[in-house]
């Protein structure tokens, strides 16, 4: 199994770790009902590996795919999340711990995947940071290495999350949708324009991605 190599600290709980803080909340149940769709939408098909994405920054796509990972994990699966997002990553803020190492490192070579993953505080739930920032990022996305990254993962976890960058003006997240069984978009109320949103799902359905559905965040307050 993977060998632990640091984990968050105890204290710490992200406010955005929704579904974590107030389980048997309204939003808590709204990722569950998410997370169970997804099986519905797979027409019954055991779904191993997510890919979330959204059309533009600031949409809550992070946020979204560590709610639906903390779920699935009180489900009892084991959890990976892996954040691809280099230019902005925002996992490792959420679990409080060091952007570095992390998968860039694994891609370069540097360490095995087992020495940069952390566990959390959500039992069953871990993570793998996007570690430094590479200026290559779509070549080693497109690796070998990161299809050995995928088979590991599927060895380990029951579901592997990737967050990844907005699929519009990023190369990346395409390159990734390949190695994953599903990809959900997310769209926000009030700020994601329909023409963006449309223009992602083209994209993504030009990298032949198997849309599993849109998932709606809508505007606080």
């Amino acid at each position: 199994m993977v060998r632990e190599r640091q984990k968050a600290p105890k204290s710490y709980v992200n406010r955005s770790l929704i579904a974590s803080i107030h389980p048997h909340g309204d939003i808590a149940e709204q990722y569950r009902t998410i997370r169970n769709n997804i099986q519905y939408a797979a027409n019954g098909k055991k779904i191993r590996s997510l890919l979330v994405t959204s059309s533009s920054e600031g949409e809550g796509k992070s946020t979204a795919a560590v709610n639906l990972a903390v779920c699935m994990a009180q489900r009892g699966d084991r959890v990976l999340i892996i954040d691809t997002n280099f230019r902005n990553p925002i996992i490792n803020k959420i679990f409080n711990v060091q952007t570095s190492p992390g998968l860039s490192n694994v891609l370069g070579q540097q360490l095995e995947i087992r020495e940069a993953i952390y566990n959390t505080e959500v039992e069953g739930l871990d993570i793998l940071p996007s570690g430094q920032r590479m200026y290559n990022s779509t070549e080693l996305l497109d690796s070998q290495i990161m299809v050995d990254v995928m088979e590991f993962a599927s060895e380990h976890y029951d579901m592997v999350l990737l967050d990844c960058p907005p699929v519009l003006g990023i190369s990346d997240t395409n390159t990734l949708v390949s190695k994953c069984e599903g990809v959900l978009l997310l769209v926000k109320s009030g700020k994601t324009q329909l023409a963006l949103a449309l223009e992602a799902k083209r994209a993504l359905l030009f990298a032949k991605a198997n849309i599993l559905g849109v998932i709606l965040n809508k505007k606080s307050g």
